[in-house]
């Protein structure tokens, strides 16, 4: 199968559910829900959850994961699927990041879609890189 890429922008809105103060010699943690609006190759909307531990700022360590459901077109092709995010962030500030597309979440004509998505912040704004296949 052929490796696509398709580059573009997103805007994100991310509501704080629940939050809960570090217990003794922990983390604190907190719940989001997640908006973003996609442009480019990849135009649609994808809805999700975010849970954190931590708070993520120079100094500090933090973590998170999250599950975002995206549906809308991707070079054309109509349909959805899942991303799993796991972020982590050293108290140095050094970041891992990994966004994959869950396995068989394809739907439509993006169904056996499969890859990772990179998300680059440059100055307050949100640029993606997604390497897909496709059947």
């Amino acid at each position: 199968m052929p490796i696509h890429h398709a580059n573009g922008i997103f805007e994100v809105t991310i509501t704080p559910q629940e939050q809960s103060q570090a217990a003794s010699g922990g983390l604190p943690s907190a719940s989001y829900r997640l908006e973003k609006i996609f442009s480019g190759p990849l135009s649609g909307k994808a809805v999700g959850t975010m849970l954190s531990l931590g708070t993520p700022k120079p100094g500090s360590a933090a973590a998170y994961v999250a599950l975002d459901q995206f549906t809308g077109f991707l070079d054309g092709k109509q349909g959805g699927f899942v991303l799993v995010h796991r972020g982590i962030m050293a108290k140095d500030g050094s970041t891992e990041l990994d966004i994959a597309i869950a396995t068989d979440s394809g739907s439509g004509q993006l169904a056996g879609i499969a890859g990772s998505l990179k998300i680059d912040v440059r100055e307050g704004k949100h640029y993606y890189e997604l390497t897909y296949t496709l059947p």
